[in-house]
């Protein structure tokens, strides 16, 4: 059986995306790199379909605006905002202004593992993946990407300058996220683990009791928690995930339809076409042909 969910590497992403890129930015394997959205993004490749990456990123705008899809939402990111994806994400960038600036920080996930960097604040990230920021803290942190975008083009780079600089960046990120929303409660918590479990398991189990069983929590407490904390039941996340992530298999125009419903464990194609259609506004063969097919 194909792989149900494609994945792309850092070099993918450049080839599948950005024709303008240049060779020192195709081969660049720097496990944390920093380019300019002006320089690099610009000239992104529209529309963009959805994909999952083995690295994360950051985008940090200071001018214009860019929209991302990030996981079943979308972003659009204005002067001093920034966006995590965190590996494994379901994103893509849907719009981008001709005047936008910032930087686009690319970083593996052994750099964060590095990073020292408590379990509540990882969790806090991964959970508010879009931060405003105040203008002086905005300007504090372009400073930072601008000694790390320095660090690393210098002829004899220090890695652990450059882990370091980044571990300043996210720490301040994430500690103005404190102080503009309340600490992580028990129930965003509850919401987080379970989007978690529902990203690694959707395909095999649709069921809400199977991850109320997982956190050892009742059903009613868990549609409570996540109801709460993000403004959904889990069903309709169970479900928004697992057909983003068949949006993934359509790209592929040798897939029947009939066998990505199977291959996602739906009890059957029609089942399968209401449920895309309902989440997305297109039947999976519409979306096909509108989203990626036509180009």
């Amino acid at each position: 059986m194909k792989s149900s969910i494609k994945i792309i590497n850092n070099y993918e992403y450049k080839k599948l995306f950005l024709p303008d890129v240049t060779d020192h930015n195709l081969f660049n394997e720097s496990k944390i790199q920093v380019y300019r959205i002006e320089n690099y993004l610009r000239s992104i490749l529209m529309p963009v379909i959805p994909y999952r990456t083995t690295f994360n990123f950051l985008i940090f705008v200071t001018k214009g605006t860019l929209t991302q899809h990030l996981e079943s939402g979308a972003y659009t990111l204005a002067e001093n905002q920034v966006i995590n994806v965190k590996q494994g994400n379901i994103t893509a960038t849907l719009a981008i202004s001709d005047d936008a600036e910032g930087f686009f920080v690319v970083y593996e996930n052994e750099i964060v593992t590095d990073i020292e960097l408590g379990i509540n604040d990882i969790r806090f990230f991964n959970s508010h993946p879009f931060t405003p920021l105040s203008e002086h803290v905005s300007v504090w942190i372009q400073k930072m990407l601008e000694l790390l975008e320095e660090e690393l083009f210098t002829e004899g780079k220090v890695m652990e300058i450059c882990v370091s600089m980044l571990q300043c960046v996210l720490l301040k990120i994430i500690k103005t996220d404190y102080e503009v929303k309340a600490p992580m409660s028990r129930q965003l918590d509850i919401a987080f683990r379970f989007r978690e479990f529902v990203q690694k398991f959707h395909t095999d189990h649709k069921n809400v009791l199977f991850y109320a069983n997982l956190l050892h929590i009742s059903e009613n407490y868990l549609n409570k928690c996540v109801k709460e904390a993000t403004n959904k039941p889990p069903k309709q996340w169970i479900n928004e995930i697992s057909i983003l992530h068949s949006q993934i298999l359509l790209q592929d125009a040798t897939r029947d339809i009939a066998g990505i419903a199977f291959e996602m464990k739906y009890k059957s194609p029609s089942y399968f076409t209401r449920l895309f259609k309902k989440v997305t506004g297109y039947s999976p063969s519409d979306y096909r042909k509108h989203k990626f097919l036509s180009d």
